[in-house]
């Protein structure tokens, strides 16, 4: 009976520790033709994002709502799209497959793509067309440049397109080996950050740049002082009030002291019948991942509190999403989540949320 007892003992505490704890999910793993292409980015950039246009194709969520048309010419990154659209004949919609692009503060980048490229319009077509310069330096290296931007580029192989604003890094892409381990792969720090990112399959941005960091925080704690939701700042006031004394102080208090307990912080996202978003941070201790949970947690309230009182539509679309929000920590990563389906872009759509007033 002793013995019986003894064992449903133990038994009862490990059930109810496996109910009582809360675990983070699982990260996806970081697939190998994705990792095989990190030698050709730089070793230390401000950040890194990866968009698996391929599989983004097949979703959903993508025939539904998705179409080139989202990436416009004013947009900076739109425009580096529609100049290789032009150059080799591969879209977002057919042709281009994965996307790569690290920048850095000093405006160096590094964009690498994957996809069916025509070789024949990049020779042909691009050598008549006064937007873009072929150069042939004296060791038979041969790339374009696309004058307005300052884009200069070239075909790796067949399937792999490397590109960047700065000479030196596209000769260094030229030279690098497939089965090189440089660039990209020698940041320790960057790499145990990307290998930390929930969703890996169809989207993200990460960096471990602590001024990258600060920018990010800063912009959150403007929202969190009243300055995006109420002019008048008397619903931060309040909502500040009732946080601990160091979520009340002064800007400068919270992105000078807190951008330096965050390891990283990722953007990614799980697409499907629906889009998951999630902001990842991951802090070096539990007290940092605690605060960013408080920090978070009242931008949330701040602007259920700001909306509460209004009732236009454009205001109900922007509280279904605000309601579909959680924030998780896990020891000592925080992951703030917001779900994103065909009936909340229908929703503000119909409610000309994004229309001037």
């Amino acid at each position: 009976m002793k013995k019986f007892s003894y064992r449903t003992l133990i038994l009862t505490v490990i059930v109810f520790s496996a109910f009582s704890c809360s675990n983070k999910p699982s990260s996806e793993k970081l697939p190998m033709s994705v990792k095989a292409s990190f030698n050709l980015l730089p070793e230390k950039p401000q950040f890194v994002m990866y968009v698996n246009f391929k599989y983004l194709r097949t979703t959903d969520f993508w025939k539904e709502n998705i179409s080139d048309s989202i990436f416009s010419a004013e947009n900076t990154f739109g425009s580096i799209l529609n100049v290789f659209k032009s150059a080799t004949g591969a879209t977002i919609s057919d042709g281009l497959d994965e996307i790569f692009f690290a920048n850095s503060w000093t405006g160096e980048n590094a964009i690498v793509m994957k996809g069916s490229f025509d070789r024949n319009k990049i020779t042909n077509y691009l050598g008549n067309d006064t937007v873009f310069r072929k150069t042939d330096d004296k060791k038979g290296f041969i790339y374009y440049t696309h004058i307005p931007s300052n884009t200069m580029f070239f075909l790796k192989d067949n399937f792999t397109l490397c590109a960047s604003n700065y000479q030196e890094q596209l000769s260094r892409m030229k030279d690098i080996p497939d089965t090189s381990s440089t660039g990209l792969i020698n940041n320790q720090e960057l790499m145990t950050a990307i290998n930390a990112i929930m969703y890996k399959e169809s989207l993200w941005l990460v960096s471990t740049e602590k001024t990258f960091i600060r920018g990010i925080f800063a912009n959150f704690t403007d929202m969190k002082s009243g300055k995006k939701f109420d002019k008048s700042g008397s619903n931060a006031d309040s909502l500040l009030s009732t946080q601990p004394d160091s979520l009340s102080k002064s800007d400068d208090i919270i992105t000078n002291r807190l951008f330096e307990k965050v390891s990283s912080i990722s953007l990614n996202a799980k697409m499907k019948n629906e889009l998951d978003l999630v902001l990842q941070f991951e802090c070096m201790d539990s007290d940092a991942a605690a605060y960013v949970d408080k920090l978070f947690n009242g931008i949330i309230g701040l602007a259920k509190i700001s909306s509460a009182g209004k009732k236009d539509k454009k205001d109900e679309a922007f509280d279904k999403v605000l309601n579909d929000i959680s924030v998780r920590r896990f020891d000592n990563a925080v992951l703030v989540s917001a779900r994103i389906n065909s009936e909340n872009i229908k929703e503000f759509r119909s409610s000309n949320m994004f229309l001037k007033k």
